[in-house]
């Protein structure tokens, strides 16, 4: 770890600490006025005192954190740290003879002190950080009302305070009684969710965003239909354990789509069928970075392919997907390209190059009122004519499945 001067301020901050908690014990052990010969001992026994919480707080790693992303972990390793200081104090200042009168008192109440003082100045750093950032970015943000009230609004809310992603919360909407009127980081609980008009007129909101993935999905599509009949925009977050494990952030907030609303029951796959069909093979995926090729992707990827070849005519939809798969599977082996299934002599290139044994077709206009207002030819175009232009092709070059 270099010593930079940001980590020295704050060695120091912890050393004057030390030193004040150690004096303020002695002052609250005699209400402010510490007699003469206890003076000498207070600060006598501070050259012994301040390097042993100095070593203790170097061996328990206090300077390896970053304040402004001071938590609970971070306090509980402050308070174990100063607790075994606390204890060696005494062990030390006998082991070494140290000739000073120290009452049980300030053994007591000097590590309280440091607990308050250390434990507080790192999280009032983080909350002024926080403050300072989102009064810097609210101006340039929009104001959403959060429909939900559980874990998964409470981890959208830190995050946004983090990253505001160019939206900061106004609002929360829950049907639980028990809730109304309460906060949840710093932000109140106004209404139900059938009262989601009301509230976004009256805090000049459009957007709404669904934290709700524990919820029926009736709820959701109520929630939903009510949004739309008042003419609101719509978001829904990312899986709760996606944003967990950091693979996406609050910036994936995306306009609710209709696969967010079906309610299918999960299908139970195939493992072994599919461990036979895809293990080992080269396998080619059309339209893979839309929401459904996407998908594909992800559960062909547990199977170990040799090769997965992501198809997709979006630069901007492949490019993310090149990010994702890598992180979630290392050892892939992917190869990105670009090309749209209506030219017949791309897709013959790409499957004569990688010689797939499988390919999943997924690139299709899937919007079924959009496509039937005005944009019939062009799904025509795609989803039949590009259709067969992949069959051919994989007739052609001898793809198996």
């Amino acid at each position: 770890m270099r010593l930079t001067p940001r980590l020295l301020a704050i060695i120091l901050h912890d050393f004057l600490a030390a030193a004040f908690a150690w004096l303020a014990g002695y002052w609250l052990r005699f209400n402010l006025s510490v007699p003469p010969e206890f003076q000498t001992a207070a600060f006598s026994t501070l050259l012994w005192v301040v390097p042993l919480y100095a070593v203790v707080f170097w061996r328990f790693g206090l300077y390896r954190g970053i304040w402004r992303f001071a938590s609970l972990p971070d306090l509980k390793r402050i308070v174990l740290a100063i607790g075994v200081a606390a204890l060696l104090i005494p062990m030390v200042l006998t082991l070494f003879r140290v000739n000073a009168v120290v009452p049980r008192s300030v053994l007591i109440l000097s590590p309280l002190l440091l607990i308050v003082i250390m434990g507080g100045s790192r999280l009032a750093y983080r909350a002024w950080k926080e403050h300072r950032l989102t009064s810097v970015l609210r101006p340039s943000s929009k104001p959403v009302l959060v429909a939900g009230a559980g874990s998964a609004a409470d981890f959208l809310l830190r995050e946004l305070a983090r990253n505001p992603a160019g939206f900061h919360a106004v609002g929360l909407l829950d049907d639980s009684h028990e809730k109304l009127g309460r906060l949840v980081q710093g932000i109140r609980v106004l209404g139900r969710l059938d009262e989601v008009a009301h509230w976004a007129s009256k805090m000049g909101v459009e957007d709404v965003v669904l934290a709700l993935p524990s919820a029926a999905h009736a709820v959701r599509k109520r929630i939903a239909q009510v949004c739309a009949d008042a003419g609101l925009n719509v978001l829904t977050i990312p899986a709760l354990e996606d944003l967990v494990a950091g693979h996406v952030s609050v910036s994936n907030l995306r306009r609710i789509e209709l696969n967010d609303l079906l309610g299918r029951d999960p299908v139970q796959l195939d493992d072994s069928g599919l461990h036979r069909l895809l293990t080992g093979q080269a396998v080619m995926v059309t339209g893979a970075g839309g929401s459904i090729g996407s998908e594909l992707c992800r559960q062909i990827a547990r199977f170990a392919p040799a090769k997965l070849v992501l198809f997709e005519q979006s630069e901007l939809a492949l490019y993310a997907m090149e990010q994702e798969l890598p992180q979630q599977f290392p050892s892939l082996a992917i190869e990105p390209v670009i090309g749209d299934v209506k030219d017949a002599a791309r897709i013959s290139d790409v499957m004569s190059r990688y010689r797939p044994a499988v390919v999943f077709h997924a690139a299709a206009y899937k919007h079924v009122p959009l496509m039937e207002s005005g944009n019939a030819r062009e799904a025509m175009r795609n989803n039949v004519w590009g259709t067969h232009v992949v069959a051919m092709a994989a007739q052609t070059c001898g793809v198996e499945k």
